[in-house]
């Protein structure tokens, strides 16, 4: 599985960089507006306007990607353009772009502190809803140690069993477990493993539920999504354990697997539809 998806680390840096554009851009047209005024340079007035025009976009860009939206910053274009539009003489243009300057980044600093964290590149849809979300956000830590190779190996299972190729998740549970050979405090990780590859082989070939199967230990418990009370017997029980294990995968997968959270995303109905039901 590969994916193209920018990582979170990435995407916020170059959310940053753009906050950074708008008082760069709005200012430093203001600056080479004076240069020219000190100089007396012969240039069309609406040259040294530009930079406040691009500030403008890119602060109506930040506020259009934030979960709630800033009117006045997503309208700041439209009165850029009346800078174009009626260009006044070079000195009257220097006080109204410092000026101008100093609104765009007020507005950006308003922007940051009252209208959410931005989301790059139209993050609605690569987030993970509630009640998953809380879930995977819980577990972030726990399995922090796990490799590369084994939180991909994650992604794959957990992917391939919502597809129901089953054949292939159980083959890649078997994987997982040899990658995690060796690897501390993973033992229920390992034990969710070893959860899938058995039931998928039975899933595959259309078996009916064993009387005994892998189940996870009662200290496994802080670790699952929805903890399997002990009074649980039967099919309620194998079911729910399966469930757990999945939700357990898909988290280890999430957290530390960034490359495959497009096809993780994918998947998340699935997912949600396992810590409902």
């Amino acid at each position: 599985m590969t994916s193209t998806a920018v990582t979170g680390q990435d995407a916020a840096l170059r959310i940053r960089y753009l906050e950074y554009a708008v008082p760069a851009l709005s200012f430093g047209g203001a600056l080479i507006a004076i240069l020219f005024w000190l100089t007396n340079a012969q240039v069309e007035v609406w040259v040294t306007i530009l930079g406040c025009v691009f500030a403008s976009w890119v602060l109506a860009y930040l506020a259009w990607i934030r979960p709630k939206k800033d009117i006045v910053a997503l309208s700041t274009p439209i009165y850029s353009i009346v800078f174009i539009a009626i260009p006044p003489d070079l000195f009257s243009a220097v006080i109204l772009e410092l000026l101008y300057a100093v609104s765009l980044t007020i507005l950006l600093v308003r922007l940051k502190t009252r209208f959410g964290e931005a989301k790059a590149g139209n993050d609605d849809g690569k987030l993970l809803a509630e009640p998953l979300k809380s879930y995977v956000d819980r577990t972030q830590n726990t399995l922090a140690g796990i490799s590369d190779e084994a939180a991909h190996s994650s992604s794959i299972v957990f992917v391939r069993f919502a597809e129901s190729n089953y054949t292939e998740a159980a083959e890649r549970s078997a994987t997982a477990i040899r990658e995690l050979d060796g690897t501390a405090d993973v033992a229920a990780l390992v034990r969710a493993f070893g959860i899938i590859r058995e039931q998928a082989l039975l899933l595959e070939e259309s078996k009916p539920k064993p009387e005994n199967f892998l189940s996870f230990s009662p200290e496994d418990a802080p670790l699952l999504a929805k903890p399997v009370p002990l009074s649980t017997e039967g099919e309620a029980r194998y079911y729910a354990v399966l469930d757990d294990a999945l939700l357990l995968v898909y988290a280890a997968a999430w957290n530390r697997a960034e490359k495959d959270r497009d096809h993780l995303l994918l998947s998340q109905p699935f997912a949600q539809k396992l810590m409902v039901q």
